[in-house]
């Protein structure tokens, strides 16, 4: 779980889970370190963790970060829908 405390290096760290590609993948997320931040909670709020965040981008969404990142937010739309 990601804490108040953590810098992005460390929520990288975190939500990459020890698996490299995920590492890469969140790695280009945080080049912009304000919207990859927001992106970095809504893989938070979605529960989404190392090989499964480098499946969804690989595997689903051929390596197209663009795709990647809207498929993300749309995910942690719908949770925060179903939350309220």
């Amino acid at each position: 779980m990601l804490e108040a405390s953590d810098t992005l290096a460390g929520a990288v760290g975190k939500l990459a889970a020890g698996n490299m590609g995920a590492a890469c993948v969140l790695g280009r997320i945080v080049q912009d370190p304000f919207a990859g931040f927001m992106i970095l909670m809504d893989l938070e709020s979605t529960d989404l963790r190392g090989e499964e965040i480098w499946r969804l981008y690989r595997d689903v969404h051929h390596m197209d970060l663009d795709g990647f990142i809207q498929d993300v937010k749309a995910r942690a739309g719908c949770l925060s829908r179903l939350r309220v």
